[in-house]
């Protein structure tokens, strides 16, 4: 019959199951590991930058900087300030007028945080334009004052300001350079933008100098601002660095860059950015003692030496103006506020830091973990995996959190954590389909086990009905037979046994019994006592010899073909029909008990030898005793005297000839005493599963009929 074509695709589901579960799973880990652990070490691959930036984030949440310095004041056009002065935007001789009352404090730099980029709408030529037609004369009077840009512009050249300047997408420049010497290096990846937003030119030339006011949020938090960009093609300080400058009297800065970090020094300041001149910026908690009110400086309302030596910084908090802003730490700060605070990290040196290092020593870190549980997840249980998984989100969070509380470092736990929970779970589920593979295997090897168990069983059963088929019965001996009555039962501790029984007729009127015990169980020794018995049969009808002469017999031809050096005990009687006289020899055997019709028991145990197979070429020698009609002998094998219970205790040959010797058996028929034999053992041993092999045969002489 042809084979059924092959079906490949119900193989291919097996091949990856194979392959998935190949070494337990651990080429997929590693391969795994080794590809996620060079996404690692991209900048900004997929979901990673999210997770990094909220952890950075929980940092400053659980563990915000603790304010040490003040080297910053903002003073504050708050909502105070337009009640008492008047709404937003107020006329610039106003904002002329808090820079000279902030310049009156002798503060060290003055930062606007403010941009003045169309004419005063409330400046008296503006007004006096809108008047021409209906005042003229009004209109005369109010030409004749200075416009307000030109009062603002005095007083910011009069002063140390710093004026902001806003870094836009677009290629446009709205205003003049600021003309400050500028030192720097080598063409750098700073952060970059096209155009620049100025204030008017008549008051950006006065300015001492310019600072970038942009924060550029990510996904909507300020983390990290530009210290130091390219805005319309001119390097530029942001507005707190600015300031410094402008405070130190320092004409110039230098940008350097080293080993993936860009330096700007200011005079002794040096201050660490990142390669695009971006810097973290360590948040403290929002904090009113950084605020004074434009308007009580206006009104002289402040404290003298509040502004005195330090930088102060005006710019707009009032929450209807919407120059609010969230921070790493969740809260909503006014813009600034945010420069304020970046002044402190500073002056503070409190920037954190994310080094160029960071990546690898992620990434590595991930792959010790990751070899961890490559060598764990598949040899142990899953809940002491899971365990391990565990302790490895653990170690990777406390050493981000270390590394940020001791050392301002951002280390980011998230990487290594996604990575190593997606590889336990593959690592796991390639174990499952591992174990599921060996399941399946087993199953199949079961199946086998159990189709060749039964072909083993049944052989075994056929052996066994070979062996019984093998041993004699009464009926087929002693059809005509009267002067002999006998019982004979054997029972295999297994499937077939090793013990063995056989009688029948000799020449001149006499009566051959053989019982034997082979060494060993099962299958060997039912093979060696078919041949034992095969060999004693033999040679009893072959050559007519005694007992003696038939052990010494069968004990040279078992002996010569031994290679398992397996023994047999044996015992052999013959009896004369005629006269009841009995001849017998013991191979090692369990000694026949003959019981007197008078209720004596005596012990046939003269005459013999060892066990054949022991001894070559060993002079067997024979005893003699005399019957008397219904006497019984009593054949049994060691599985009977050494039955055990289930305490342990031994049958005995004392509790066999006690039952022997009891007055209710005396001339009892064979049959009948050997079932109670049999009895009685099966109730000593109480269920228990018998150790040995069990044989009796019992023989009664009925006399010379």
């Amino acid at each position: 019959m042809a084979s059924p074509p092959d079906r490949p695709a119900a193989a291919a589901p097996v091949a990856w199951r194979r392959w998935l579960a190949s070494g337990r799973g651990r080429w997929l880990g590693i391969l795994l590991s080794a590809l996620f652990a060079a996404v690692m070490l991209i900048p900004d691959p997929g979901p990673l930058p999210a997770m990094r930036l909220a952890a950075f984030d929980y940092y400053q949440v659980w563990l915000p900087r603790v304010r040490q310095s003040a080297p910053a004041v903002i003073v504050a056009v708050d909502d105070e300030s337009l009640t008492r002065v008047g709404q937003w935007p107020w006329p610039r001789d106003v904002i002329a007028r808090l820079i000279d009352r902030i310049a009156a404090r002798q503060p060290a730099a003055i930062a606007l945080d403010l941009l003045f980029t169309e004419p005063d709408r409330s400046s008296p030529e503006r007004i006096a334009l809108a008047l021409r037609k209906r005042d003229p004369a009004a209109a005369d009077q109010l030409a004749k004052l200075r416009p307000n840009d030109e009062l603002l512009a005095e007083s910011i050249r009069r002063a140390p300001v710093v004026l902001g300047v806003a870094g836009i997408e677009q290629p446009i420049d709205r205003g003049a350079s600021s003309g400050a010497v500028t030192v720097v290096g080598p063409e750098m990846p700073l952060y970059r933008y096209t155009g620049v937003l100025r204030s008017l030119p008549l008051i950006d030339s006065e300015a001492r100098g310019h600072g970038m006011i942009n924060a550029e949020p990510e996904r909507g938090i300020v983390r990290r601002v530009p210290i130091v960009a390219y805005v319309g093609g001119e390097p530029m300080l942001t507005l707190a660095l600015e300031s410094f400058r402008i405070a130190a009297s320092v004409r110039s800065f230098n940008v350097s860059h080293e080993r993936g970090v860009a330096h700007v020094q200011i005079g002794d300041i040096v201050v660490p950015a990142q390669a695009d001149g971006r810097a973290w910026i360590h948040f403290s908690k929002h904090d009113p003692s950084r605020f004074v009110s434009a308007a009580d400086v206006l009104d002289g309302r402040d404290v003298p030496d509040l502004l005195e030596g330090k930088i102060a910084m005006v710019g707009v908090t009032a929450l209807a103006l919407l120059d609010q802003h969230t921070t790493a730490r969740g809260e909503q700060l006014p813009g600034i506020e945010i420069h304020a605070q970046l002044v402190e990290n500073v002056f503070e040196g409190a920037l954190l830091s994310r080094p160029p290092w960071a990546r690898p020593v992620e990434a590595l870190a991930f792959l010790f973990a990751a070899a961890v549980l490559i060598m764990t997840v598949p040899s142990v249980r899953p809940r002491r995996s899971f365990t391990i998984l565990l302790v490895c989100w653990l170690t990777f969070a406390l050493a981000g959190f270390a590394a940020y509380a001791w050392g301002r470092t951002l280390l980011d736990p998230t990487a290594p954590i996604a990575g190593v929970t997606v590889l336990y779970g593959l690592m796991l589920a390639a174990t499952l389909v591992g174990l599921d593979l060996q399941r399946r295997q087993l199953s199949a090897r079961l199946a086998t086990e159990r189709e060749a168990a039964a072909r083993v069983t049944g052989e075994l059963e056929a052996a066994r009905r070979i062996q019984m088929g093998m041993l004699p019965t009464r009926d087929s001996v002693l059809k005509t037979e009267r002067r002999v009555e006998l019982f004979a039962m054997m029972s295999a501790a297994r499937e077939v046994g090793g013990d063995l029984y056989d009688f029948f007729p000799l020449p001149d009127e006499r009566f051959l019994v053989l019982v034997g015990d082979v060494s060993g169980k099962g299958l060997p020794a039912a093979m060696f006592m078919a041949v034992s018995k095969a060999l004693a049969k033999s040679a009893a009808m072959r050559r007519n010899a005694g007992p003696a002469d038939l052990m010494t017999t069968v004990n040279e031809e078992l002996s010569r073909e031994n290679p398992e050096q397996m023994f047999v005990t044996m015992v052999a009687l013959v009896i004369d029909l005629k006269t009841g006289d009995l001849v017998y020899c013991n191979a090692g055997h369990e000694p026949p008990i003959l019981t007197r019709r008078s209720g004596e028991t005596v012990l046939l145990d003269d005459g013999g030898g060892p066990p054949l197979c022991v001894i070559e070429d060993y002079p067997y020698e024979e005893a003699r005793a005399r019957l008397e009609p219904r006497d019984v002998l009593v054949l049994a094998s060691d599985g009977f005297t050494e039955a055990m219970n289930r305490t342990g205790a031994l049958y005995g040959r004392e509790r066999l000839r006690a039952l022997l010797e009891s007055p209710v058996r005396r001339g009892v028929d064979p049959t009948v005493l050997g079932h109670e034999i049999v009895a009685a053992i099966k109730a000593f041993e109480a269920g228990s599963e018998p150790a040995d092999d069990q044989t009796l045969l019992l023989v009664s002489w009925r006399g010379g009929i």
